[in-house]
């Protein structure tokens, strides 16, 4: 067998091989992508029937608990908020908060205004920087 010859048997297996392979891990992702549908379907499915279950467990036990219908919540008027603070500050601090005290508790941001002070992590950074040797 010449140079050639070697050569194009060479290349048709190499060809073959990452066809082989390639095909091999396309086939591979469909099948653990529909595995990830099915499970997701069966647990979705099975929280599904196990919040019913437990609601009828409720609604059984207590007979007197009515069923509960959407209510229409009042819009809260927008706290003051500095222009220099941005929107995603403001809904960290509140959802901060929010989870401090949660929902019993009526608690209500009045104001947000940037703080004068350096922050501690700044603090730390100054310290970092200027410790003697």
């Amino acid at each position: 067998m010449d140079f050639i010859g070697k050569f194009n048997l060479s290349a048709t297996i190499l060809l073959t091989g990452f066809a082989i392979v390639f095909a091999v891990l396309v086939f591979l992702i469909f099948i653990i992508w529909g595995y990830g549908k099915i499970v997701s379907t069966a647990q979705t499915k099975h929280h599904e029937r196990k919040t019913r279950k437990e609601l009828e467990k409720i609604k059984n036990d207590n007979p007197e608990i009515p069923s509960v219908e959407p209510v229409a919540v009042k819009p809260v008027r927008a706290p003051v908020v500095d222009d220099s603070v941005p929107d995603e500050v403001i809904a960290v601090i509140s959802a901060a908060v929010y989870s401090m005290y949660g929902s019993r508790e009526k608690v209500r941001i009045k104001s947000v205004k940037r703080s004068k002070k350096r922050s501690a992590w700044a603090n730390a950074g100054v310290i970092e920087n200027t410790r003697p040797f």
